[in-house]
């Protein structure tokens, strides 16, 4: 019956267990030869029991530790990915004021302006329809603007002013179908009367005298002429195509507007209005 038992291997170390344990309590007594040759018998044994638990518990407790060191890791990468983030939007908030204040500084020294008073507004709104080609400025009347007034870019004419309110106004762009503004080109300062098409085409200019010679790349400026709504020597556009059509009565001319019209941000009001003198 006892070799069966000790066959067993969990009852077998236990039984050397138990067995050490008596033997260190007797080691604080006197201790008889026997017990002493003993003791080294049951150390031969456990000691590689005892080395081999340590094996198996060392990599458990390294994982369990490294589990814990991980998730304060990760905690740590997150932290120092969230500051980065806040860092990157910063950097994008500062560029974009910067382009900002650059775009608002050109309006602000418009050398075509001359003389006339102007006021710099920002486009808070784009309504291009079907039926109308037009912007929301934040300047109206308490700024001093009003029905008329054209509207300018630090590249070259936008539009003018076609619906005002204490604090807001309606601007009408150069590519509406219902604008209209008189040229000047050439040397010769010859005449046109520029026509918008339309959102995402060129301009019109018509009344050109066939055969004219037009360069691509030729610039068209206001005319000013008595009675013109704008003021004479605001940029238009350039020529984009110009030919002589079979049979006809006047030169077919393109023009792509110098003003980026798709693209506005800053704008300045001219305080100018036909037949008004400036102070």
């Amino acid at each position: 019956m006892a070799t069966q038992i000790f066959r067993r291997p969990r009852i077998t170390l236990v039984i050397l267990i138990l067995v050490s344990i008596s033997l260190i309590s007797v080691s604080y007594k006197k201790t008889p030869p026997f017990i002493t040759g003993a003791r080294g018998y049951v150390r031969d044994i456990v000691t590689p029991i005892r080395q081999g638990a340590t094996a198996l518990v060392t990599p458990i407790y390294n994982t369990i530790i490294g589990a814990f060191d991980y998730s304060s890791l990760k905690a740590t990468n997150q932290k120092l990915v969230n500051e980065i983030a806040v860092i990157r939007n910063q950097r994008v908030v500062d560029a974009g004021a910067a382009r900002s204040l650059a775009q608002l500084s050109k309006q602000l020294k418009i050398p075509y302006v001359g003389n006339i008073p102007s006021t710099p507004a920002q486009v808070i709104s784009v309504t291009p329809t079907n039926l109308q080609m037009s912007v929301e400025i934040d300047k109206g009347t308490s700024d001093g603007v009003a029905i008329g007034n054209p509207v300018v870019s630090n590249l070259g004419l936008v539009g003018r002013i076609i619906q005002v309110s204490p604090s807001s106004s309606t601007v009408l762009l150069l590519n509406d179908p219902n604008f209209s503004v008189g040229v000047r080109f050439g040397s010769a300062s010859q005449l046109g009367l520029v026509v918008g098409q339309g959102g995402g085409q060129k301009l019109s200019v018509q009344l050109v005298d066939p055969g004219t010679v037009l360069p691509v790349g030729t610039f068209m400026y206001t005319s000013g002429l008595s009675g013109e709504i704008f003021p004479a020597g605001i940029p238009v556009g350039s020529v984009y195509k110009a030919f002589t059509p079979p049979g006809g009565l006047q030169e077919h001319v393109e023009l792509t507007p110098l003003a980026s019209l798709s693209n506005l941000n800053y704008v300045s009001v001219l305080h100018w209005l036909p037949g008004v003198k400036l102070p």
